[in-house]
């Protein structure tokens, strides 16, 4: 492994997930000499749901095919597997992946166009100088002309040069639920999201090849995350036969709570920005979106100082901002668009009336296909669960009155 001693480049990032190797590979291509640091030897494992939207794959000027687990090409929208509205979706809204492989091929795009990459090697500080950034691992020093960090939810780059708290985050967990093959094909490449299993949250179901993602959150945090997961999975025939579960937790981003996102020649990107989904969570297009920006101010402004102030990147900040603020996300998966007025007393009373009307719903995996119950009259068509439920130009909007109580498009 070559020495970092006394390392110069144009751009150094830190942090090789999606937004820092993804801005590896474009600065690469640009001519500009960048390198990669990380903490961890890769590939390496990473705690994340794992879907990619279709926002996300086109953002991506390669194929990436090879690490693909499974196409979405549908979704699932129920309350405790009781009540559910499917809608498929061609072409397929996104796809599912192994963040391991994922960014290890992000990586290798990155090492192909020029890019250095020096893992375990781990940020410590970094201080201003003239007309550069002097950077301290501890493996050794740089100097850069931009440092960009992208070193994910808990970012030390953050902490040290623009200081704590500067992000808000809420717990999540997650289990990896090994199942066979008969197990899985009943999802029939459809994501579940479940509005009734956590308090003022949500739980998600990602199928993949030979295991399915399964999670709950709440952009509100929560407690007893564990118990809550148990629940949910315990409401799935499908899911409860498994080969066995593994639990992880991590963080999720809510906003970047002074929408700070540069500060002289340091910059920050994805995660480490606080460019995560608040509703859904979806992290990975936004890695992608940043890093995409970022190279385009550098190509169209240079590395100077002020290059990506000036740029469409602070509109797009704002913007993603807005959309967790009011409740509208717009990006979880392309083709899905969900705004959250109203409150979950509402949607459960309209549920329990709803039980005892007449009809038959589709059936999710594990459910006994009991007659649940058309909604209100009064209720447009298609509505469902508590909020409206509709296709216009092929999209699909969302209200889903289990949270954000209170707030309005």
């Amino acid at each position: 492994m070559a020495s970092t001693s006394n390392c110069r480049c144009d751009a150094l990032i830190v942090g090789a997930g999606p937004a820092g190797a993804y801005l590896g590979y474009l600065l690469a291509r640009q001519g500009v000499d960048v390198v990669i640091i990380d903490k961890q030897q890769f590939p390496r494992d990473k705690v994340c749901g794992g879907g990619v939207s279709r926002k996300a794959i086109d953002l991506l000027d390669f194929d990436f095919g090879a690490v693909v687990q499974g196409s979405i090409r549908g979704a699932v929208l129920t309350y405790r597997n009781r009540m559910a509205t499917v809608k498929d979706i061609e072409p397929s809204a996104g796809c599912t992946v192994l963040r391991s492989e994922f960014d290890q091929l992000l990586l290798d795009k990155a090492c192909a166009e020029g890019a250095r990459f020096l893992p375990a090697t781990a940020f410590v500080d970094a201080t201003d100088a003239a007309d550069s950034v002097n950077v301290s691992t501890d493996r050794g020093e740089f100097r850069c002309r931009r440092l960009f960090a992208a070193d994910g939810a808990g970012s030390v780059v953050r902490d040290r040069v623009f200081g704590k708290h500067l992000v808000r985050y809420v717990p999540s967990l997650e289990a990896l639920v090994y199942l066979d093959e008969e197990a899985l094909a009943r999802f029939e490449q459809r994501a579940v999201f479940d509005f009734g299993c956590m308090p003022s949250g949500y739980g998600w179901i990602f199928p993949k090849r030979d295991h399915a993602n399964v999670g709950v959150y709440s952009p509100f945090a929560g407690r007893a995350l564990r118990s809550h997961l148990e629940a949910f999975i315990g409401r799935y025939d499908a899911l409860r036969n498994s080969v066995r579960v593994d639990y992880r937790g991590s963080i999720i981003l809510l906003r970047n709570l002074r929408d700070e996102y540069q500060r002289g020649r340091v910059s920050l990107l994805g995660d480490a920005a606080g460019f995560a989904e608040a509703v859904f969570g979806e992290g990975i297009y936004f890695a992608l979106k940043s890093a995409t920006l970022a190279a385009r101010a550098v190509a169209e402004r240079g590395l100077d100082g002020d290059a990506i102030r000036r740029t469409g990147a602070t509109r797009f900040a704002a913007r993603a901002s807005r959309c967790r603020t009011h409740g509208v996300a717009d990006v979880p998966l392309s083709g899905f668009r969900l705004s959250a007025p109203g409150a979950q007393r509402a949607h459960q009373r309209r549920l329990r009336r709803s039980h005892q009307r007449r009809g038959r719903l589709p059936a999710l995996p594990g459910q006994d296909n009991a007659r649940l119950s058309a909604l209100d009259a009064a209720q447009p068509a298609g509505a469902v669960a508590g909020g409206l439920i509709e296709t216009s130009r092929g999209r699909l909007d969302w209200a889903v009155r289990s949270l954000f109580p209170g707030r309005d498009k």
